[in-house]
């Protein structure tokens, strides 16, 4: 009986840790691209391009999966 209930144990550590380790390892890294000290001076026309081509234009068309 003593014998059962140690490999039941035994058993149930391994699966909570390997489904911890599966969760541990799974995570997905963030990566901070954007740059915090720039010596570069940005005027108001770099600015409104940078912004206008985020979006689109007027004349472009969208379908409806693409918005999903």
């Amino acid at each position: 009986m003593n014998k059962k209930i140690i490999s039941l144990l035994f058993l149930l550590i391994l699966l909570v840790t390997v489904t911890v380790s599966y969760a541990y390892f799974n995570q997905p890294t963030t990566q901070n691209n954007h740059q915090t000290n720039s010596d570069v001076n940005i005027d108001q026309n770099t600015l409104t391009t940078e912004i206008d081509s985020a979006f689109l234009n007027e004349s472009q068309g969208i379908e409806i999966g693409e918005m999903i």
